[in-house]
């Protein structure tokens, strides 16, 4: 059976990462709770609880152990910009600003240009950790204004958690436009965000025009641009 837990350590995980005791055992045979207590030097420095469906029997267990601390991974986070009717050209420019979760990892932005250039690809190079303060920092970008952002596939207009977000100008047929995007999480998948000064968007947000252009999201990671 699988169990997820949740509990606490009472000193960084840094501090314990190495050779621990964990012990195992039933809280509640009925209901399935089991209790995961961690020791080092034999003192106790974590407790967590879960309930793990159809134990039938269990028993009381104490081993070694190695508690570890997983690296954050860095991930190639791709946004799309495809150019359709009336669309000569697009290109985004990195302005070299962003806010990222503490901790997480931070590599290179890279635009893609393809499809005889009315297509961009926006490349970052970054960790996957959601935190409000990227929110913050996105939403503060227009004044937290429904009207001046729209986002792709899922999750709510104005975010309350992004995992990074980074400005930067977008040109468009030479026009050139400043914007913010970020990252967040729906269900299972990665969506993004977009803010602008120059967006005009409406209920339900899932479009908005950027001076004489027309975004509309296109699944999770796209954003189809045409002429008005």
């Amino acid at each position: 059976s699988v169990c997820e837990m949740e509990g606490s350590l009472s000193q960084s995980p840094k501090d314990l990462e190495g050779t621990c005791h964990f012990s195992l055992e039933t809280a509640d045979f009925e209901e399935g709770g089991i209790e995961l207590t961690v020791y080092k030097d034999n003192k106790i420095v974590g407790v967590f609880t879960g309930v793990s469906e159809g134990v039938g029997e269990a028993v009381i267990t104490k081993k070694k152990g190695k508690l570890t601390i997983p690296k954050p991974k860095e991930h190639t986070n791709t946004l799309t910009f495809k150019g359709e009717s009336g669309i000569d050209s697009i290109n985004f420019y990195y302005g070299n600003v962003n806010s990222i979760t503490p901790g997480q990892p931070w590599g290179d932005v890279v635009s893609v240009t393809k499809d005889d250039g009315s297509t961009v690809e926006v490349k970052i190079d970054a960790g996957r950790k959601a935190d409000k303060d990227n929110a913050t920092w996105f939403n503060k970008t227009v004044g937290s204004k429904n009207n001046k952002m729209f986002h792709t596939r899922g999750g709510d207009n104005i975010p309350t958690k992004l995992n990074f977000a980074i400005k930067g100008v977008l040109e468009i047929n030479s026009q050139r436009f400043n914007i913010c995007l970020g990252q967040g999480t729906s269900g299972s998948y990665n969506n993004w965000h977009i803010a602008s000064e120059d967006i005009n968007s409406k209920h339900p947000y899932k479009s908005g025009d950027i001076g004489g252009f027309h975004l509309t999201q296109s699944g999770s990671s796209e954003f189809i641009v045409k002429t008005k």
